[in-house]
């Protein structure tokens, strides 16, 4: 039979509840471990998937600097592939004119392990240069032993560029030979470059914050700078001239050039100004203007001193230049009186007697006057400091004054004096040449009067007698019947013959009568008044005009002169004789008899021959 079983002698077991929830652990705990091994392999496939579409380089060496992996960003910039990679030591990227030593602080960094930040200029497979920015750290194990190196870096050329044409343009500006000036959107300066400050004397905390506005200078309009305004605001570029004022108050001149700055949304954020000192410039335009006006004025004036007949007139237009250019207190014209060698003051404004302008003895004396004994020009600027001229009556209390030479080939004779309050006037080479020039054409003026005045005496004088002749006689006596009838004035003829000249002429001889008609011909004009015309009308007549004369006041006059040539006394026409000279005379009026010069004369000459038929020595009308 069989063994009997019982409870004792059974095999021993757990129970069956704790068996399986053991295995329920157990389960749960390998779910765990799985999760974290999935988990952990979605890291690595996103850490995987990020560093190969990293957009920076990825580089993976051994503990030795090998390249073990390459991400594709790697391949792209650099143009090796990773089998071309791989196994090489990452300088093979090294540019050749880099030396080897620049990299000896970067594995002395990540050996002794550390993390290494810094830029590399490296070189592509083609051979170009590219820049990146790096962080290469270690990568240890469990028990801290380097066992690779991972090096992440971003293409920065670009920025590298950027910044290089910006230091370029940074040193640019602040080397600049012109001024350049930042501004907000207010106007408000928020840089200014060095230029800025040398030119301009403020410095750069003087003018932060400011408004441009602090160099504004009282000549220029406040329109300008409203339409600078209107134009940069609207986004436009102004272009112009300023004249700007330094922070010393000396005024100078810009070119400026002012544009608006835009961001991206084309929005205006910031002014610059670029501005060229052009004060120079200006000042070398202003003398060219300035010699081509006083170039211009000197023509004009020269045409008008051309055209010029009177020497009163002269002298007027003379003054009225040099005060319109160098405004002096008194201008004065000193002339020579060549007959009398004494001088004369024919111009002076404002009005001063010539005795109390001028020393008596000088007046009398010319050489006793430097300027008239040596034809140089002097002057004295500071009258308080320096000796004044003795020949000089009238003095200022304070200033100086300039006297020029007025001269006509190497003979002096006169002189141009001004005098001004203002000391060290005269001082400037430039102002005492134009003034030269002035009085140059002046003095040359004079000489073409004196030579007209000699000319015209010439041509229009009676070479015996120095009384001017028939022909000149026909011209001034139709003109001043044409000026009568204008002013509605009256205006006598006279028409004198010597009674019995042949009968001298047969006696003495022609020379004889040539002696009696000169000292007649100085008789008559002693004794006819100043604004009387005297002219030989023929051999032995004499004619005189007498403007704006009565007929019946004529002939008073002209009676008069009859008695006086027959009181007078000729002598030295014969020798030892004293002769007495009678003349007869006729008289013709205008407008009485004739309003025409032809008939005026007919008729003059018709009551001389009744005159000479009534027994001569008398006055006859018609």
């Amino acid at each position: 039979m069989g063994k009997k079983i019982t409870h004792q002698n059974m095999p021993h077991h757990k129970p069956e509840n704790d068996t399986v929830e053991a295995l329920k652990k157990k389960n749960e705990k390998l779910q765990a471990e799985l999760a974290r091994h999935m988990k952990t392999e979605e890291e690595l496939r996103k850490l995987s998937r990020a560093i190969e579409q990293s957009p920076g380089t990825v580089t993976i060496t051994d503990a030795n600097g090998i390249i073990e992996y390459v991400n594709p960003k790697f391949t792209e910039l650099t143009g090796y592939t990773p089998e071309e990679a791989i196994g090489q030591n990452p300088r093979i990227l090294k540019p050749d004119h880099i030396p080897s030593e620049e990299y000896k602080e970067l594995w002395k960094t990540i050996s002794s392990g550390k993390e290494w930040h810094g830029e590399f200029c490296n070189k592509k497979k083609n051979g170009e240069f590219y820049w990146e920015f790096a962080s290469i750290s270690p990568v240890k194990d469990r028990n801290g032993v380097i066992t690779h190196y991972i090096a992440v870096k971003e293409d920065i050329t670009e920025r590298k560029r950027a910044e290089e044409e910006l230091r370029k343009l940074s040193h640019a500006i602040e080397q600049s030979p012109v001024t350049v000036t930042i501004t907000d959107i207010k106007g408000n300066i928020e840089y200014v470059n060095p230029k800025f400050t040398e030119l301009t004397g403020y410095t750069q905390e003087e003018v932060i914050g400011k408004n441009p506005s602090i160099l504004k200078s009282d000549t220029m309009p406040s329109d300008t700078y409203r339409e600078v305004w209107e134009t940069i605001t609207s986004g436009k570029e102004w272009r112009g001239e300023f004249c700007n004022k330094k922070k010393n108050g000396e005024l100078y001149w810009e070119f400026a050039s002012i544009s608006p700055v835009k961001n991206q949304k084309g929005e205006i954020t910031h002014f610059i100004a670029v501005k060229e000192d052009i004060t120079e410039r200006k000042k070398a335009e202003e003398e060219r203007n300035r010699h081509l006006q006083e170039l211009e004025d000197i023509m004009s004036y020269s045409t008008i001193m051309n055209e010029e007949v009177e020497e009163e007139a002269l002298f007027q237009h003379m003054a009225t230049a040099l005060q319109e250019r160098f405004n002096p207190d008194i201008i004065a014209v000193i002339m020579l009186d060549k007959e009398k060698n004494m001088l004369y003051l024919p111009f002076i404004t404002p009005s001063i007697p010539i005795s109390e302008f001028i020393k008596d003895e000088v007046i009398h004396y010319p050489s006793l006057c430097r300027v008239m004994k040596t034809g140089e020009a002097h002057s004295v600027d500071d009258i308080n400091k320096e000796p004044v001229c003795e020949c000089i009556l009238h003095k200022a209390e304070r200033g100086g004054y300039l006297c020029f030479p007025l001269k006509t080939g190497d003979t002096t004779i006169g002189s141009v004096i001004m005098q001004k309050k203002d000391i060290y006037c005269w001082k400037d080479e430039k102002t005492r040449k134009l003034i030269s020039n002035y009085i140059g054409l002046t003095a040359l003026a004079l000489q073409r009067l004196e030579l007209l005045d000699i000319a015209k005496h010439t041509t229009i004088t009676d070479d015996l007698t120095g009384v001017y002749n028939r022909r000149f006689f026909n011209e001034i006596l139709g003109k001043h019947i044409s000026l009568a009838k204008r002013r509605n004035e009256q205006l006598t003829l006279l028409i004198a013959n010597v009674d019995h000249f042949h009968y001298l002429t047969d006696t003495y001889g022609h020379t004889t009568g040539d002696r009696l008609l000169q000292q007649l011909a100085r008789a008559l004009s002693d004794y006819a008044g100043n604004s009387d015309i005297i002219a030989r009308f023929g051999d032995e007549e004499f004619a005189i005009i007498m403007p704006n004369m009565f007929i019946t006041r004529a002939l008073v006059k002209a009676d008069g002169i009859r008695q006086q040539i027959e009181n007078t006394d000729f002598k030295d026409i014969v020798p030892e004789q004293i002769l007495n000279v009678t003349i007869s005379m006729g008289a013709a009026s205008y407008p009485e008899h004739s309003t025409e010069r032809e008939m005026l004369i007919k008729l003059a000459y018709e009551a001389l021959c009744k005159a000479r038929k009534e027994g001569s020595n008398r006055l006859a009308t018609p």
